[in-house]
């Protein structure tokens, strides 16, 4: 049995998450150290503090969307082919036979309702 090939689309969507993690680490650990003349060191601080977790909270609000609106797109573009499940090669849809072995997809199909649907005795 070979190993199932990931679709481009997949691949797209796991370099976007990696992108937005990458966004969320750089945005919490390269924060600044603030520069408040007006305001104590203690206030100052606690503003920055509230200013990244917006921020923080921001990022995760488009990640969220971003991969509701991904996920959709990914379950609704499938692909064209499907995978010979006697010698695993791709196989377009729609088509009966694999040109690879001569696995007859129709046959098991049949064989597979005749199993789950018998014949009513009556």
């Amino acid at each position: 049995m070979r190993f199932p090939r990931f679709r481009v689309f997949t691949w797209i969507i796991l370099a976007i998450n990696a992108l937005f993690l990458v966004w969320i680490i750089g945005g919490v650990s390269g924060r600044p150290d603030a520069q408040c003349d007006s305001l104590d060191q203690g206030t100052c601080q606690a503003a920055s503090d509230v200013g990244t977790g917006l921020s923080v909270l921001v990022i995760i609000f488009l990640w969220v969307a971003a991969d509701v609106i991904l996920g959709v797109l990914w379950l609704i573009t499938r692909r064209k082919t499907r995978d010979c499940p006697a010698c695993g090669r791709s196989v377009k849809r729609g088509m009966t036979v694999c040109r690879g072995c001569g696995y007859d997809f129709a046959q098991a199909s049949q064989a597979m309702r005749a199993q789950s649907y018998p014949p009513n005795p009556a």
